[in-house]
């Protein structure tokens, strides 16, 4: 692999990120006469009167138009094709681009209320992996991406966190019901992709009613993943919004997994694709990169295919503002996943410190009121 092609092209990249993000962004400053609760971080912030929009985003009919119109421009260098149904029938795609040896995978919008992941897919990754440029094609002589565009199709028209199903129950986190507080909802579909369906605990608690995976969504990517057998998986999500110590913004929290049963290869090789991500982007400023605060369950994606063997990462980017800051956030997804991408693909990926992950700072506090404070 030609190391001096990734350097040149890339600093075209970071320009072009760059200039785009920090223009208008604000320094963590605090206002006078105010302690430091009325600290005002890099916005904007969501006020606490502000009504969140949703309708700038991709729906469903527009994410299909999207994904053909990729297609088409890239003169099929990317394909999609459908992967599943989700429980109310509408196609799960799956788009899919180069021709490496190596495979690797992203997922979007488990959450249906979560859509930064698919909008930066849709907005500048498939485009600029299948543009045929340099920097794509140093990539994709080593790897074959698939990336799962929205795994959520019926929870976002909504949007709600949930798939949409009639016949879940209530939620009982202790029975293996990860669904909404009131039945006939929908599933969590981030709860449900357990490597082995007999050891889940929903299977568990109800053999008899649930002898198979209930959430048709969970079950398209892990059976997809399944027949790719890639070398990791990237999971993109959205927290709620945070601030650090300083009162800066928390623009986006990675981790890897953390079930006791993830063996120390996939657990290192998550690390590292962590760390990459965190040294990439942490110097631009604005990035803010954090630990998440996530949690052992095996059903957990992050988890899930820890347990399977491979390298595994979650990716939660700042929410709470609807459309409003999405170009900042679609900018800096797409930074994290390149950096991944190519380090992945020029080696450099394996010569990072797993153990350097632990050092990335942990998540602060959550943050939501009026800018300016009154």
């Amino acid at each position: 692999m030609n190391g001096d092609g990734f350097k040149s092209t890339r600093r075209i990249v970071l320009k072009t990120l760059s200039g785009a993000v920090t223009i208008g962004a604000v320094s963590g400053t605090a206002s006078a006469g105010h302690d430091d609760d009325h600290i005002v971080p890099n916005g904007p912030w969501l006020t606490g009167e502000q009504e969140v929009r949703y309708n700038g985003f991709y729906d469903y009919e527009e994410l299909v138009r999207r994904l053909e119109q990729i297609e088409r421009s890239t003169q099929g260098r990317v394909s999609v094709d459908a992967i599943g149904q989700s429980s109310q029938g509408r196609d799960i795609f799956r788009a899919m681009v180069g021709d490496g040896a190596e495979d690797v995978f992203v997922i979007t919008q488990q959450h249906g209320n979560e859509p930064t992941g698919t909008e930066a897919v849709l907005t500048n990754l498939l485009s600029l992996l299948g543009s045929n440029g340099t920097i794509a094609q140093d990539i994709l002589n080593e790897l074959t991406v698939h990336v799962v565009p929205r795994v959520n199709v019926d929870g976002a028209e909504i949007p709600q966190r949930y798939n949409i199903d009639s016949d879940a129950p209530a939620r009982d986190t202790s029975e293996g019901f990860f669904t909404a507080g009131s039945e006939g909802v929908g599933w969590d579909i981030n709860r449900y992709h357990d490597p082995d369906w007999e050891e889940s605990r929903l299977y568990q608690n109800h053999p008899d009613e649930y002898p198979e995976n209930p959430v048709p969504e969970a079950v398209a990517v892990h059976e997809t993943v399944e027949a790719v057998d890639p070398l990791w998986i990237a999971d993109v999500h959205n927290q709620g919004t945070y601030k650090d110590d300083d009162g800066d913004m928390i623009m986006s929290s990675i981790f890897w997994p953390i079930n006791e049963r993830v063996a120390e290869g996939p657990q290192n090789l998550s690390k590292q694709l962590c760390r990459v991500i965190y040294d990439h982007v942490q110097p631009f400023g604005y990035a803010n990169i954090t630990q998440y605060p996530g949690g052992t369950y095996p059903g957990i994606a992050r988890n899930g295919y820890g347990l399977r063997g491979l390298g595994s990462i979650l990716i939660e980017h700042r929410a709470g503002v609807g459309q409003k800051s999405q170009g900042y956030r679609n900018r800096l997804a797409l930074e994290q996943l390149m950096s991944i991408f190519e380090a992945t693909a020029d080696g450099s990926l394996y010569d990072v410190d797993p153990t350097a992950a632990e050092d990335i700072p942990e998540r602060g506090d959550w943050h939501y009121k009026s800018l300016p404070p009154e």
